[in-house]
């Protein structure tokens, strides 16, 4: 079960937004952008007991409008199910909506102006599914109906779970309906209800249920609880009972009985809960700290995983949160691995949760132009040789470009190392800037990676050397084509900049050749990409002109012209 579409309309910050998550769909912004107002919608009709109007309050409602409705529609793949008569025909539900509106008049449920919740199953046309109104007879042709509501059977096809940022471990016990712990332990009762056990019954080996006796040893137990007190309250709840029903408390209490018991299994595992123990003292582990809570929620999350359960829609909020870097990997690997057979959506500000290779699956959620939540994902289609080359250049410090208001797209660690440090002396502040320095890896790398980044509509500038040892002395031809390649970028709205011949030798020439070798001189022993780096922070050294090419975007119209600055003369941003 997957979630195919979302469209949320007049819901806290959201004026109108639809998209189609995928199986891991990562949607990442600034904060107050609304990534987890689009989960939150979710929330309020999936991941809950139920559906109602007590859910949403008039707050929730965009801009304060009371002529708006909410309205929070999901499409399903496969589509849901439903059969309202036990030989009638199953039909399918694709889409399910929940409207959050108002009573037109007076009535006996509300009053006029009164929130109310309309839930409604519908067709692939949008039109309400409609089922029998009848059972079908032989012989006869079956009225049908529209289904009112969403019945429970068919919200029951829909496990959703969602992980908050509180990470409260009571929310996932087995007694929440919607909690990642009840989900396995469902499994581990169908399972002891399929187990035959052997058992001693008379002195004979006889194989019985291991539910049956599961019940008959808990009856046992049971036993223990009947105190003077306990029967006492019991025999008062049967009396009266009888009594509010019409009968004989005395005369009928053979006929009709009440008493406290369990019916089922489950009954049993809805009451567990998880206990830790440290020298020798027993704690409720829903009362640790939200560190511990956390690692027990993420480790039951695991579990999940390597149990290899299927078709449940997770919604987590910053799966990063309380984890190490490496335990952050580990758990971006296992939701991974999830998604296989179930869907995730989550809002995460971290690098270790979103990748290159699988850009497809980011969507960036920000304000528009009106101040309302908006989301984009890439318009490029995923191939995979584009996702195999990709993989080679993972690394978390390239998935920043997701994050980013611009990306400063370089060629290796000499204008990575370099470039920061002649911004920081133009007083240009990157990181208030959201602008991140993403190198590629090699001159082959630059336009996929263009390509990715414009696909997100996220502004870029491209600067590359014009020769590059990628391709070599007897490649220059291909050199050139790649190049007019790169400058054909600037036809989709990036920014491009030609080093003449390359980065050092740019600088070079900028600075002229005396200063160039005395700052070279002042730093020997170190790299060719830490020496830009130490000359590039040197107070002697110019801020030259390929600096502010590129860094042009960020900077002020006036300080935008080429020539060299002294440092004495270094523009304000």
């Amino acid at each position: 079960m997957a979630i195919s579409r979302v469209l949320i309309k007049n819901f806290r910050s959201i004026r109108r937004r639809e998209f189609k998550p995928t199986a891991l769909c990562a949607l990442v912004g600034e904060n107050n952008a609304g990534k987890s107002n689009i989960l939150d919608a979710l929330h309020r009709v999936l991941a809950r007991d139920w559906a109602t109007v007590r859910n949403f309050t008039e707050d929730d409602i965009h801009g304060y409008a009371s002529d708006r409705d909410i309205v929070i529609e999901l499409d399903f793949d496969p589509p849901l199910t439903y059969q309202n008569f036990k030989y009638g025909p199953t039909v399918d539900i694709p889409t399910v909506r929940f409207t959050l509106t108002r009573y037109k008049v007076n009535s006996a449920k509300g009053r006029k102006g009164d929130l109310r919740l309309e839930q409604a199953c519908l067709d692939r046309k949008l039109n309400p599914v409609m089922v029998p109104a009848q059972a079908p007879q032989r012989g006869q042709k079956t009225p049908y109906k529209p289904l009112p509501n969403i019945p429970e059977e068919v919200r029951d096809q829909i496990p959703a779970i969602f992980i908050g940022t509180d990470r409260q471990l009571a929310d996932q016990l087995p007694s929440s309906r919607h909690g990642l712990l009840r989900r396995l332990f469902e499994d581990v009762d169908a399972a002891l209800k399929a187990t035959q056990l052997e058992v001693v019954e008379d002195g004979q080996k006889v194989k019985k249920p291991a539910h049956d006796v599961f019940l008959e040893r808990l009856h046992s137990a049971l036993d223990v609880l009947r105190i003077e007190e306990f029967v006492e309250l019991e025999e008062m709840v049967r009396r009266y009972s009888l009594e509010n029903l019409g009968y004989d408390p005395v005369k009928d209490k053979d006929r009709f009985a009440f008493r406290f018991d369990l019916f089922d299994s489950f009954d049993f595992f809805k009451a567990l809960r998880l206990a830790f123990m440290e020298g020798g003292v027993l704690t409720d582990a829903a009362a640790m700290g939200h560190g511990a809570q956390n690692a027990l929620i993420v480790a039951i999350f695991q579990a999940y995983e390597r149990l290899r359960k299927r078709g449940a829609i997770f919604l987590i909020e910053e799966p990063e949160l309380f984890l190490h870097p490496h335990r952050r990997r580990y758990f971006y690997q296992a939701l991974r691995r999830v998604a296989k057979d179930n869907q995730i959506i989550y809002t995460t500000h971290s690098t270790h949760f979103v990748t290159v290779p699988e850009f497809e699956e980011v969507r960036i959620v920000y304000r528009d132009d009106a101040g309302g939540t908006a989301a984009r994902g890439s318009t490029m289609a995923a191939t995979l040789p584009l996702r195999e080359k990709l993989r080679k250049e993972f690394d978390p410090e390239r998935n920043e470009l997701f994050f980013a208001k611009h990306v400063l797209l370089v060629e290796g660690d000499t204008e990575k190392l370099a470039l920061p440090e002649f911004a920081a002396r133009l007083d240009i502040d990157l990181n208030r800037l959201g602008c991140s320095v993403v190198e590629v890896g090699g001159k082959r790398g630059f336009l996929s990676f263009a390509e990715i980044i414009k696909s997100f509509d996220i502004p870029i500038t491209v600067v590359f050397d014009t020769d590059s040892s990628d391709f070599g002395k007897d490649k220059k031809d291909e050199e050139k084509q790649y190049n007019e390649s790169l400058h054909k970028l600037a036809a989709a709205k990036a920014r491009v900049v030609e080093l003449n011949r390359d980065c050092e030798a740019r600088l070079r020439a900028d600075i002229g050749e005396a200063l160039y070798t005395k700052l070279c001189q002042r730093y020997p022993g170190v790299s060719k990409a830490i020496r830009a780096r130490l000359i590039a922070a040197d107070p002697e050294c110019p801020i030259p002109a390929l600096a502010k090419e590129c860094l042009a975007s960020m900077l002020p119209p006036a300080a935008s012209t080429t020539g060299l600055v002294a440092p004495s003369e270094t523009p304000k941003a």
